[in-house]
């Protein structure tokens, strides 16, 4: 995300706007076209999709994502442990974040037609948010033991999607707008870049080896990690 920053610097700012753009919106009912889509989506239901949907949802529970975030935490402490503390700072921050601007744009949820419970407001979805924001950060802790870049975009990859769907089925069970879930999504990218630049400004970076300094690796030798330091 770093590199794609550094090539395409407008892509975090226009992110930041938009989200607040959107949290704009849904405090001013402004978002015309989230009913419309509500409708369809609810219509479109079948046994087949509810079973999968929920099923998706749970991966983005409070249960899962704590799980991921300690798992990943731990996996990445051996090799650079400012990335660690990095998940485990989006881990803790990431709810009180999300309660705070529940709380802010304070919009209800979609009347009726839930499949699952949904409590407190919809904006921003937080399944998504939380799916992003832990699961989203399994390539960063990947690129510490592979120099294999399919192997980092194949993780990279799935876990976005796996987002993706998470959002999708909040929207399909009935306790989210459009605009919540991606607005969720648009945050958690924030979060995983925030996570990125704190990695890159209390050190040189993060290789393969672990936390590393430029020097420490020989160009002519090796290729380049994934996620190393900037030159």
């Amino acid at each position: 995300m770093g590199r794609v920053h550094a090539v395409q610097g407008w892509i975090l700012p226009v992110a930041a706007v938009v989200f607040v753009a959107l949290a704009i919106g849904a405090m001013a009912g402004w978002l015309f076209w989230d009913e419309p889509i509500t409708r369809w989506v609810v219509d479109a239901r079948t046994s087949g999709l509810d079973a999968f949907f929920r099923r998706v949802s749970s991966m983005g529970s409070t249960r899962v994502v704590i799980v991921v975030s300690v798992l990943a935490a731990l996996a990445a402490w051996r090799r650079c442990p400012r990335l660690a503390i990095a998940i485990v700072v989006v881990a803790l921050t990431r709810p009180f974040a999300e309660a705070v601007i529940k709380e802010l744009v304070s919009r209800d949820r979609p009347i009726g037609d839930r499949l699952v419970n949904g409590e407190g407001f919809s904006f921003p979805s937080g399944h998504p948010l939380a799916t992003a924001a832990s699961w989203g950060m399994l390539p960063l802790v990947v690129a510490l033991y592979t120099r294999r870049r399919w192997l980092w975009w194949a993780v990279a990859t799935a876990v976005w999607t796996l987002a993706l769907f998470v959002a999708a089925s909040r929207v399909y069970l009935g306790v989210h707008f459009t605009s919540d879930v991606f607005a969720g999504l648009v945050l958690a990218v924030l979060g995983v870049a925030g996570a990125e630049r704190f990695i890159t400004a209390t050190h040189g970076g993060c290789g393969s080896r672990g936390c590393l300094e430029v020097d420490d690796v020989d160009p002519e030798l090796v290729d380049r990690p994934v996620l190393d330091a900037p030159t």
